[in-house]
């Protein structure tokens, strides 16, 4: 009932402020919100009495001067009721809002909100806040929220019922609102802790505390960035928790290298600091140092956590060593709005039961998801079907699998669960394919690694926008992942570049060579013809050159990277926060069968003909179509366009 109440409110609102402009100016939503929670304490037993000593909810509507000023005193006297909303109210976005537009707010509210009995219900006040919230601010840019499933995910990963519960990257606390109902929901209590960043975000999250009834007594949040300026400390010391959950910001850049180098709180000193552009693992570091000594965390972490090397692989080792990883869940990709990227559940456990120690579980839940037409989401059905797997803590066929941590060093500390799994799962061009990588290991004859017989060289750096205006460098033709199409260089769309480089020889397309792309979601693979210039190859790729095209044919070994296997080893070392990235190294230890050259050139024939008849049966297709348009009298006005666009 709330639900529709809110839903009909915010057409009111819509009729009153065009979508667009509520969208665009997040201002007016977080007043709005503000607003809510003014007259949620109006009708609390605590604050109402001060409150409507000021003035009514009623004369304020009917007040058509001064209600900025009304209103800003009504704000002063709740934040000093109750100090820990301080400066919550009386910020920069209020300063800004015109006093006509704060008055429509107070109209529409008393019109369309709720009513005093409802303000008095917990559940109706709730349902109402968060509808504004998700409807208002979910196609925002800038408000990136935990999905639903991902949040009951980590709790119930956790299950706090007793205890201290922070989350150091907290948003607007739906996390920490949802732990809370948790814990209520077992007639059980927890105190939870938030920090944020993002003042427009950290105003919503005291707001959803306050009208959730946590705040004071069971939690509170603050303001600041939580590797530069942690706010949550005892006697000079981060504050100790029993459960952490976190959905930090992937892949962030800025996020306080400097400041780690000497930090006084000790978090990255006993392992490496983490890489200068990729801020994933500060977040990581700061949770296990907050969690005190049984604690436990649930962090959703970007794919590329698991698996990228440098200083990021030595972290790994070293919280492996340590034996504070428990689980890690492979989770769906295209579960965040706007966004395709792979995440996965990382479970830290300070105090593993006996049974779990020298133990890793891997849980391969990608299948595992219902989708609208543009998004991924988990359901109650998912989570508990992950939630039970990780209770029984057994190996299951193709989703679950415990693994000795000796194991994980002989794969050079990486994470990825596909790595682990005998039985692989892969989505391709023939529909879903089991991979048996451990039969394929010991079975397979005449095994090679890429690195084994042929050279992997990363492509040339392309100069930075100020380095083409200045043309500091010679010019190049180079090769870009657009000018490569249906596996053929596409010469006439290659742009020139100034390019730096000591060994230009190196980083110069040969014929022969093999150009694998090494990031984004789509795969481009092509062999480099024969050619008359010189064309230098950009670092969007991989090249594979080999040491004999007597011993190896490149049309072989692009073959077997587009098969079922060779998919199979891009996703298993692909890495990045954002974008998928595949490393020299990745593509040196790919494994292939190493066949005579006879056979691989058989093998090339065969597949050659499967294509031909692709190819054949495409164009009669398209012959009986065109055929058919002509039948419907259509045919005359459409035609295929040639190569050339005629």
């Amino acid at each position: 009932m709330s639900r529709d109440k809110a839903l009909q409110f915010i057409h009111e609102l819509e009729n009153q402020f065009n979508k667009k402009e509520i969208e665009e100016e997040k201002g007016l939503t977080v007043e709005l919100l503000k607003l809510y929670t003014l007259f949620f304490a109006m009708e609390n037993e605590k604050y109402g009495e001060k409150l409507t000593n000021i003035i009514t909810r009623e004369e304020l509507k009917n007040r058509r001067g001064n209600v900025k000023e009304t209103i800003q005193s009504l704000y002063r006297t709740l934040e000093s009721i109750e100090p820990s909303l301080s400066g919550v109210f009386l910020n920069d976005t209020f300063k800004n809002i015109e006093e006509t537009t704060l008055y429509k707010l107070v109209v529409l509210l008393e019109r369309y909100g709720l009513t005093k009995t409802e303000y008095q219900n917990n559940e109706a006040t709730t349902v109402f806040f968060e509808t504004l919230i998700k409807e208002l601010l979910a196609s925002s840019k800038g408000y990136d929220f935990t999905p639903d499933g991902l949040s009951q995910l980590m709790i119930q990963a956790l299950k706090p019922i007793t205890g201290s519960v922070y989350d150091g990257t907290a948003g607007i606390a739906n996390i920490l609102v949802d732990a809370y109902r948790y814990a209520k929901g077992k007639g059980k209590d927890i105190s939870v802790y938030g920090q944020e960043i993002n003042e427009e975000l950290y105003v919503i999250g005291k707001l959803n505390l306050f009208v959730n009834h946590i705040l004071p007594e069971q939690g509170d949040m603050k303001l600041g960035d939580t590797i530069r300026d942690p706010k949550w400390l005892e006697n000079g010391r981060l504050m100790q928790f029993d459960y952490i959950m976190m959905n930090f910001p992937f892949g962030l850049r800025d996020w306080g290298y400097e400041f780690a180098i000497n930090d006084p709180y000790h978090r990255f000193e006993l392992y490496d600091l983490p890489s200068k552009s990729q801020g994933d693992y500060s977040f990581i570091l700061h949770a296990l140092a907050s969690l005190n000594q049984e604690g436990k965390a649930a962090l959703i972490v970007p794919f590329g956590t698991l698996v990228r090397g440098a200083a990021e692989r030595k972290i790994r080792s070293i919280l492996l060593k340590d034996d504070v990883i428990e689980s890690i869940v492979s989770l769906p990709n295209n579960l965040f709005s706007g966004t395709g990227i792979q995440v996965a559940l990382l479970l830290l456990n300070k105090h593993k039961p006996s049974h779990k120690k020298g133990k890793v579980q891997f849980i391969n839940a990608e299948g595992d998801y219902e989708r609208t037409r543009t998004q991924k989401y988990l359901t109650s059905k998912h989570v508990q079907k992950i939630i039970e797997t990780l209770e029984e803590y057994e190996n299951k066929e193709k989703y679950s699998r415990i693994v000795t941590i000796d194991e994980i060093a002989e794969n050079n500390w990486d994470l990825n669960p596909s790595l682990y799994f005998i039985h692989v799962e892969l989505d391709t061009e023939f529909g879903k394919i089991v991979f048996n990588k451990k039969k394929y290991e010991s079975e397979a004859e005449n095994l090679v690694q890429i690195g084994d017989i042929a050279e992997v060289i990363r492509g040339v750096n392309l100069p930075t926008r100020r380095q083409i205006e200045s043309a500091d460098g010679e010019l190049f033709p180079v090769i870009q992942i657009r000018d490569i199409e249906n596996g053929e260089i596409r010469f006439e769309t290659i742009d020139e570049f100034p390019i730096q480089t000591r060994d230009v020889q190196r980083v110069t397309a040969q014929p022969g060579d093999i150009l694998v792309s090494s990031r984004g979601t789509q795969q481009k693979i092509a062999i480099v013809p024969e050619y008359d210039g010189t064309i230098l190859v950009s670092n969007m790729f991989i090249i594979i050159r080999l040491h004999s095209t007597k011993e190896v044919d490149p049309v072989y070994v692009k073959r077997f990277l587009e098969s079922p296997i060779g998919q199979y080893f891009f996703e298993a070392h692909q890495s990045g926060s954002i974008a998928t990235v595949l490393t020299p190294n990745d593509i040196r230890s790919i494994e292939l069968p190493l066949l005579p050259i006879e056979l691989q050139q058989e093998m090339i024939r065969q597949l050659e003909e499967a294509d031909e008849l692709i190819r054949k049966a495409y164009e009669e297709r398209k012959k009986k179509y065109f055929d058919a348009y002509q039948k419907f009298g259509i045919g005359t006005f459409i035609r295929p366009m040639t190569k050339q666009g005629e």
